[in-house]
């Protein structure tokens, strides 16, 4: 075999290798959050009294509605959302202190990235960044599952 014959193989071979083996993150998601008409209204409120469960619930599903939102063009309902964003935060991090102790500074770390994210969709108006919050809120969610 010539040795230009060996390397079009070789190239040939290079390119399918990498066409094949990718190297994206893909993320899965496996839960999605119930929509309701409730979920669009201004009045909702989050209970001061709330579990970390609950308000994991809360904010999966407020992000999801943002990003929604966002996408949508709907910059009124998308400000809603991420002022229910920011009320499950506030009072989601004191419960996170709280149950996790020393590991609590990573995982709110994490989360405030997330929250920031959700805070960059809206007011600089990126679809993408509302994406990117719920997804990776839903990997830094379960590391709290992991945590426990």
């Amino acid at each position: 075999m010539s040795l230009l014959r060996r390397g079009h193989i070789a190239i040939v071979v290079t390119t399918i290798i990498v066409a094949t083996a990718g190297c994206a993150t893909e993320v899965i998601e496996l839960d999605t959050p119930a929509t309701t008409n409730a979920a669009t209204q201004s009045d909702v409120v989050i209970a001061d009294d709330a579990t970390l469960d609950e308000l994991k619930v809360i904010l999966r599903d407020e992000v999801a509605a943002l990003g929604a939102a966002t996408f949508d063009n709907d910059r009124d309902l998308a400000r809603i959302h991420v002022d229910r964003v920011n009320r499950a935060w506030q009072l989601m991090e004191p419960l996170i202190v709280a149950q996790f102790g020393e590991l609590a500074d990573q995982l709110t770390y994490d989360l405030r990235r997330v929250i920031e994210l959700a805070r960059s969709a809206v007011e600089r108006n990126r679809p993408a960044d509302a994406d990117k919050a719920k997804l990776f809120l839903r990997l830094a969610l379960a590391s709290l599952e992991v945590s426990s």
